[in-house]
């Protein structure tokens, strides 16, 4: 996020002072000229107003280049270090959370790329105003103050209604909020929405519609309510013109010579005055969006630690990964009727080959998310041939694994290329993808599959960031009746017979067999651990 700092302060005023003296001068020669003071209506005065005018516009040009490649450099730096915070967050906490925070605070985020130029107009304008009103105090004091004291009312009148708008604008932003999360629904559900005509009148009726409704109406009172008091700024001018032009005079308070330079002085300051209240909704908007920015990165705030995992010390082989009663909750707050892992004691020997089964809402998932490091465990010990494990990283280094809802990147973000691989080429005839995919080139592989497809790919992927441990959560599951047979009786075997360790979440009893060890989950523990022997397993002793 944007942070002012002595430098950029004085990078400002660098600016900000002598375009604003020069500005000055501008005027001073203009009332001057009009006053008809002989002095500024000789030849030379000509050329010095031009040289004037020529100068602030140069000095404006190079000062605005400086300035937008600073305050985008300071946007996109931010907008980095937020997707940082994001890869960096728990997968728990990204689950809770969900992804409508994160679109929301980079659109929050896009709002501070005109903070520089609100705070240099700003500057600008205050500095101008006060050489202006010096100006006017060397003509009149007493009418002066009363020029400023009608400034300071409307302008005072104004903030006040501006501050009132700041709980609107962050109703509204709540608003959009809540309709990101319906948009996600209908991008992420649309066929569950497609099967159902109920379903998809209750999201439009009870409320998709009722929130564009409610954000349409509060984003046309904030608007309007922003419109009408921007009008203040113009027909308050009108309000300060005519007292100069009628009442000071009438009141003996500045001589009719003097009208024709408050006026003009008058009529220049009006910009300023102009920015300075219609930058009072950027900074509205600057506190809103800082405020949302702040409990963002609250929100996502991970604790900092050193990654002692170097690159060297990542290694490719083990013996063996114990887990010595390890729990995980959702929520330590829950009541203990909610869900939880645990306890789980298990070791993992190098090259086994372990099926998962289990029911629906068993703990399936939650144990391979715990394993892989993806939650954290509550509690419990993990230890990698014989050494305790403190860092999830060192599990990470030795596992790949294709998620159920797996996904395919739009780029390839490994360490491997797949053009000219032969290990990648081998890999799609293995899995019958060569026609499929086509040539060898990255492009041709950021496609739409279909499911079984898409998890074929998956799988290639893994294979090819060669790690002992392969974790593979209901792969057959999308996979044809040819290929679901190929895995189990073809595939499985390859990897075991390359020292793969394979742990596969599965309801393929027909298969079980292929497995060195099942584990059966019920209510977030192992309730059966069985060794497979070479005869095939009956149903009736796994279930």
């Amino acid at each position: 996020m944007f942070k002012i700092t002595l430098k950029n302060i004085l990078y400002l005023l660098a600016y900000a002072v002598p375009n604003t003296i020069l500005s000055f001068g501008i005027i001073y020669i203009i009332n001057n000229a009009l006053a008809g003071n002989e002095i500024f209506l000789r030849d030379y005065t000509g050329i010095v107003f031009l040289s004037i005018v020529v100068y602030t516009y140069l000095l404006n040009i190079i000062f605005q280049k400086g300035l937008n490649k600073f305050s985008f450099k300071v946007l996109y730096d931010n907008e980095k270090k937020i997707f940082r915070k994001i890869l960096q967050a728990p997968l728990i906490k990204l689950e809770k959370l969900g992804s409508a925070r994160f679109f929301t605070a980079v659109e929050d985020l896009r709002i501070f790329s005109m903070l520089p130029y609100t705070i240099t107009h700003t500057i600008n304008s205050i500095l101008m105003l006060v050489l202006c009103l010096i100006y006017l105090f060397t003509l009149s004091v007493p009418s002066a103050l009363i020029v400023v004291g009608l400034v300071i009312m409307i302008g005072a009148f104004y903030f006040v209604v501006m501050n009132m708008m700041s709980k609107q604008v962050e109703s509204l932003r709540k608003f959009n909020d809540d309709y990101y999360e319906y948009v996600d629904d209908v991008m992420k559900g649309f066929k569950k929405l497609k099967l159902s005509f109920f379903r998809t009148e209750n999201l439009m009726n009870k409320f998709l519609i009722p929130n564009r409704n409610e954000a349409g109406n509060l984003d046309f009172k904030i608007n309007y309510v922003f419109l009408s008091i921007n009008l203040i700024s113009q027909y308050g001018l009108y309000f300060v013109i005519a007292t100069i032009l009628f009442l000071l005079p009438e009141w003996g308070l500045l001589n009719r010579s003097d009208v024709i330079a408050y006026v003009v002085v008058i009529l220049f300051i009006s910009g300023p005055i102009n920015n300075l209240i219609n930058l009072q909704q950027m900074y509205t908007r600057f506190i809103v969006a800082n405020r949302r920015i702040k409990s963002f990165m609250k929100d996502f705030e991970v604790e900092d630690r050193e990654n002692t995992l170097l690159k060297s010390q990542v290694t490719n082989n083990f013996a063996s990964i114990e887990y010595k009663d390890i729990y995980f909750s959702y929520n330590e707050e829950q009541s203990d009727s909610s869900f939880a892992l645990g306890p789980i004691n298990l070791e993992l020997k190098e090259g086994e080959t372990v099926f998962i089964v289990g029911g629906n809402g068993s703990g399936k998932s939650t144990f391979i998310n715990t394993i892989t490091g993806l939650y954290a465990p509550t509690k419990g010990q993990i230890l990698l041939d014989g050494e305790g494990v403190d860092f999830t990283e060192q599990i990470q280094s030795l596992t790949a694994a294709v998620f159920t809802d797996n996904h395919i990147f739009s780029k390839n973000y490994e360490e491997y290329e797949l053009e000219n691989n032969i290990e990648y080429q081998e890999y799609l005839k293995l899995m019958e993808l060569e026609e499929v995919v086509g040539d060898d080139k990255d492009s041709s592989v950021r496609r739409k599959f279909s499911k079984g497809q898409s998890k074929r790919m998956s799988l290639i992927f893994a294979l090819l960031e060669d790690k002992p441990i392969l974790i593979l959560d209901e792969w057959a599951a999308d996979q044809d009746p040819y290929f679901r047979k190929f895995f189990y009786e073809e595939l499985i075997p390859k990897f075991k017979q390359e020292g793969k360790t394979i742990i596969a979440v599965t309801h393929d009893d027909a298969y079980f067999h292929q497995a060195d060890r099942i584990l059966k989950f019920d209510y977030g523990q192992i309730v059966k651990d069985i060794r497979v022997k070479e005869e095939v397993l009956s149903e009736k002793s796994l279930w």
